[in-house]
């Protein structure tokens, strides 16, 4: 066992569970050393040197309280707390015993010898977080005195502005992270560069990709040339794809000691940096690498020479003595986990074949991570694969989201043509993302997907339902019938519950409350899709006499939609707080604890009828919220900060605006429908009146399912929630929140179960689960870890534009604000709402925009249809407009053309 009090660690004696005493970097050194990888040799000063030295600063203590102070949105604080740090540290001698250590080693491996200084903390390359480039390197240090220079330096670097941010970003106390000092022999590189065992763009698994230049690596890694590209076929051992960068400048190692910046002459610059017998052997021992983690790998490579490929054998770089005749030799200088990759643990191939998956949350416009039990939830409404002891052959978890597995649908041709076609409605992205998918060749296979004379016996009845639905049916009642529906499914479910004996019971009841759900909402989906078809055809019917306005109002403005009832019911909530200024005063003092301001709202004169109201509202629509379908995160009635904000923005608007801005609706509609049928004449005539018709009582159906289901998720909620006090205090559970990550099987199993045996796999999925949230799902990814990029091309774009999917008309200029939580952050009148999604919870916030801009969505997803209803503009599927919109910048949003112009 490796002593924690040693100052000095020959790689020889150093493995990868060494991360405390020798930090990432150290770690993964001596782990590669030790399997007999090509490391250049070299020793690590360790941890408790580096708490030694800074014991020796008598302000220590001082430093760490302020650097707890820091936050990151305050840089001009971090530049001074930081270089208050630096300066004082860079005066503190290195204690003797750690110079006397380092010397003793130094001389060892050999004191003529070059060598690189690296920086290696704790909380550098780890899975979560890499650290790179955080801490400083010296290369080519050659004397003593140079060598306890650049290792003070290391130290100091731990308190860079970079590294002090990086930290506060990724939530790391400062006096948790450590620092190693890597002291390395020197390669003299002739060329060097960067190794993924996996592509780091695309995330596919067996294309290796290597960047390469001429010289030392520093001149890649800080990005002074651009490199060689280089990828290969890990499977087949090809070389795939080779491009010859113009490399204008490499950096070489003076022989006193540093570096210097070299011009390459014209020919050099397009040389390619390697041979093919290079390319392969570097990508062998990426492999090699990879296999020995298990785990993708970022790797730093040199080759010491121009000399013909010689890979240095196993067992070199495993001590502290010299290795002669490096010339032409492979050395490895780094290897960390690829921490960009998006996991495919839970998409493993069911039949050794490339699989297909698509993000359910792209789908529901909800891509934040969920916890087991909300995925579980979802397992069990959807009636696709269900497994017997949880889970779904289908609908699959991977990294806290949702995938729903196409390949069978995809490899039909007609099927795969429809749900192409589907797909497009919800994220206009998609389609393009998955034909790029279904083009690789590990995808082409004849498809097995047997339809038996049930299916389609049960396809064919419904397809006559909907026939029925689009042609023939009465809607007369039918809306309160399906409010009548959804009421009774609710009213029975809850009286099982109470009737219900104990715990396991009832998560039995809720479990088949849960898998019978999609039968009520079949009751209307015949209807609901005719009237989708409906607002499709409508538009192509009348555009020969109509013009794209009067087009877009055709399906616009129709009553009865559970959404926009719900906003007329807040917009009028609203105008009742309007009727006491009292109240009105304090909406402009609205706090965050919203429970405390609710307080303060009921004592004041004339309150009543608003908290009435309100209390009414949140029994009809308290179940909606924020990530609706995630039944852990808080809803309306649970915590109704959103709303308040939401009736403080209305109340900045004129009296009685939203209902004035949906009879402007309704009225366009009716104005564009009489025209419609004076315009169109005979059998076009019939057809028109009949699509308007099935329009009118169809179409608003959309967004009932999902009502449904979110007052049955509202009722497994309250039960679950008073299960998870019996749980805690049965010592089953060690906190009411580790419900949250059980799934619905273990649940009904942890009845019967010992005490420990849930409580402990609950508390390991909580503690993984922060991990899974800091990550952004693809829309399409591969069983291998692909996922395809696509973007919007737009010829006529300005400059510096941003495209995506043009989905609610018109042309608006304004100021940016990009909301990451509408819990928190609200929307001035006029402001251009930025996204990365948006669903019935983030509706309150369309009451002030000006326009939407959304990452993620189609035609038909939440945001693009409130956006049609309250007539802004709006484009989705803009990748990256999270981060490349800042908030405070003028745009104007072309919702015609899809372009977002910066101003």
């Amino acid at each position: 066992m490796t002593n924690m009090n040693s100052l000095i660690l020959a790689f020889a004696d150093i493995r990868a569970a060494d991360l405390a005493l020798v930090g990432g970097k150290g770690a993964n050194l001596g782990e590669i050393a030790h399997a007999g990888f090509p490391v250049p040799p070299g020793f690590c000063l360790t941890t408790a040197a580096f708490a030694k030295f800074i014991a020796a600063a008598p302000d220590a203590e001082e430093f760490y309280a302020l650097l707890d102070t820091v936050h990151t949105d305050d840089l001009e604080n971090v530049r001074e707390i930081g270089a208050r740090v630096r300066q004082a540290l860079l005066k503190i001698p290195i204690p003797n015993e750690i110079t006397e250590a380092v010397r003793q080693a130094w001389r060892e491996l050999g004191p003529e010898a070059a060598y690189a200084v690296r920086s290696s903390a704790t909380a550098e390359d780890l899975p979560d977080a890499s650290f790179a480039g955080q801490q400083d390197t010296y290369l080519n240090i050659i004397g003593e005195t140079e060598l306890l220079n650049a290792i003070r330096s290391c130290w100091v670097s731990l308190f860079t502005d970079r590294a002090i941010l990086y930290r506060v970003q990724n939530k790391f106390n400062h006096r948790d992270v450590q620092l190693s000092v890597v002291i390395q022999k020197m390669i003299m590189a002739e060329k060097s560069g960067t190794l993924f065992t996996a592509d780091p763009l695309t995330g596919h698994r067996h294309t290796l990709t290597i960047d390469a230049s001429f010289g030392l690596g520093e001149a890649l890694v800080s990005g002074i040339v651009s490199p060689d590209a280089y990828q290969v076929d890990k499977r087949a051992g090809t070389i795939i794809s080779c491009q010859i960068a113009e490399k204008e400048i490499a950096i070489y190692p003076e022989k006193g000691g540093g570096t210097r910046q070299v011009a390459l002459n014209p020919e050099q610059r397009e040389q390619a940096a390697l041979t093919d017998d290079q390319i392969l052997a570097l990508a062998e021992i990426g492999s090699q690498i990879e296999a020995h983690y298990g785990t993708p790998q970022d790797i730093e490579w040199a080759i010491a020479s121009r000399s013909p490929i010689t890979p240095l054998p196993k067992g070199d770089g495993n001590s502290l003595t010299s290795s002669k005749g490096s010339e032409g030799r492979i050395f490895i200088l780094q290897a960390r986990p690829i921490t960009s990759l998006y996991p495919i643990d839970g998409l493993k191939s069911p039949d050794d074949s490339l699989h297909i998956y698509f993000s359910m949350g792209h789908q529901q416009n909800m891509t934040d991570a969920m916890a087991p039990l909300s995925i579980s939830t979802m397992q069990n409404i959807i009636p696709l694969g269900r497994k017997e002891k949880g889970g779904s052959t289908v609908l699959v978890e991977n990294a806290g989201r949702m995938f729903i597995d196409l390949t069978p649908i995809l490899r039909q041709p007609i099927l795969s043509k429809g749900m192409l076609n589907g797909i497009s409605m919800l994220d206009a992205l998609g389609p393009q993302a998955l034909r790029i998918a279904m083009q690789r060749p590990e995808f082409q296979r004849p498809h097995n997907l047997s339809i038996s004379f049930s299916t389609v016996k049960i396809a064919s009845g419904f397809i006559r339902q909907v026939m029925y639905a689009m042609w023939k049916q009465d809607y007369t009642g039918f809306l309160p019938q399906v409010n009548q529906w959804i009421s009774a499914y609710i009213e029975e479910t809850n009286a099982k519950l109470i009737q219900a004996s104990g715990g396991k019971e009832q998560a039995q009841i809720m479990v088949d409350a849960l898998q019978s759900a999609y039968l009520l909402l079949l009751n209307w989906a015949a209807p609901l899709i005719a009237g989708i078809a409906s607002t499709r055809i409508l538009p192509h019917l009348g555009r020969k006499w109509l013009v794209p306005e009067e087009l877009d109002a055709l399906t616009l403005g129709l009553p009865g939609n559970a959404v926009t009832e719900m906003n007329l019911a807040l917009g009028d909530l609203a105008e009742i707080a309007r009727r006491s200024p009292e109240l009105v005063e304090l909406f402009d003092r609205l706090e965050s604890d919203s429970q405390l301001w609710l307080e303060k709202a009921a004592k004041l004169e004339n309150s009543a009828a608003f908290i009435e109201a309100l209390d009414i509202f949140l029994a009809d629509y308290g179940a909606r919220g924020l990530s609706e379908i995630d039944m852990m995160a808080p809803k309306w009635y649970e915590e109704p900060i959103s709303l308040l904000r939401a009736i403080a923005g209305y109340l900045q608007k004129e009296e009685g605006s939203h209902r004035a801005q949906e009879q402007k609706l309704i009225e366009a509609r009716q104005n564009a429908t009489k025209k419609l049928l004076a315009v169109s004449k005979g059998l076009k005539n019939r057809l028109a009146k009949r699509l308007i018709y099935v329009t009118a009582h169809g179409s608003i159906l959309r967004e009932h399912h999902k009502f449904a289901v979110i007052q049955v998720l509202r009722v497994a909620k309250e039960m679950l929630k008073k299960m998870a006090i019996e749980l805690v205090e049965t010592n089953k559970l060690a906190h009411p929140d580790d419900i949250w990550f059980l799934n619905w099987y273990e649940l009904i199993q942890i009845w019967d179960a010992e005490p420990e045996k849930y409580a402990k796999l609950a508390s390991e999925r909580r503690a993984a689960f922060p991990r899974y949230q800091k990550m952004s799902p693809p829309l399409v990814i591969t069983s291998d870890g692909e996922t395809p990029v696509v973007k919007y091309k737009v010829t006529d774009a300005p400059d510096g534009a941003l495209v995506g999917n043009p989905v609610s008309m018109g042309m608006y200029a304004g100021t940016v604000r990009v909301i990451h939580d509408p819990q928190t952050e609200s929307l001035s009148p006029g402001e251009i709402l930025v996204a990365t999604f948006t669903d019935p919870g983030w509706t309150p916030l369309f009451i002030n925009a000006g326009a939407l801009i959304m990452e993620v969505g189609g035609a038909m997803t939440h945001g693009s249809v409130v956006a049609r209803e309250y007539g802004i503009p709006a484009i989705v599927g803009v990748h990256n407009a999270m981060t490349k919109l800042q908030t405070g910048q003028r745009v104007r949003v072309d919702g015609n053309r899809g372009i977002i112009e910066i101003l």
